[in-house]
């Protein structure tokens, strides 16, 4: 008497059906990504005109313009009042530039500043430099932390301020 092969058979699928529950299915839908990248570009050079003149140049290694920010990577800025602002990483937002990482600023009146953390607002040429400083002015030298620097007006003010100024002769 032995064991037939239909009673095996049954064995197995009850076996299979038995593990096949131990198991939860679970039914998920597919991720919708959604990418927000409006463009992206590599060593670029951006030039802002109006009728009559340059407006502004922009220089950078690597851009993206994502959810409506252009962010620039190693980047430099010339415009009609700075003839240098340099920054490794810089965001635009508006008529700002959110400076960040390494940001120098070389004004056209030979006025130098360097810091970590800038916000330059192009209309009205105002600097606001949000981390410790040093500028450059003449051959005088200022450090100190948060300088407003008003280019229109010409008037600075920062707080900490350690100084060594040299009065022109």
């Amino acid at each position: 008497m032995g064991i037939r092969v239909e009673w095996i058979a049954i064995a197995m699928i009850m076996i299979m059906l038995g593990v096949s529950f131990l198991f939860e299915a679970e039914h998920r839908k597919a991720q919708n990504i959604v990418f927000n990248k409006e463009f992206e570009v590599h060593n670029s050079v951006t030039v802002e005109v109006d009728q009559k003149e340059i407006k502004s140049t922009l220089y950078s290694d690597y851009g993206m313009k994502e959810n409506g920010v252009l962010t620039l990577f190693d980047m430099t800025y010339v415009g009609a009042s700075v003839e240098k602002l340099r920054s490794k990483e810089g965001r635009f937002i508006d008529n700002k530039i959110y400076l960040d990482g390494n940001v120098t600023a070389l004004q056209t009146n030979g006025y130098y500043y360097e810091g970590e953390h800038a916000i330059y607002n192009q209309l009205t040429e105002f600097l606001l430099v949000t981390s410790p400083f040093t500028a450059y002015v003449n051959n005088s030298v200022i450090k100190g932390i948060n300088l407003k620097y008003d280019r229109k007006a010409q008037v600075a003010r920062a707080q900490n301020v350690h100084a060594v100024f040299y009065p022109k002769k």
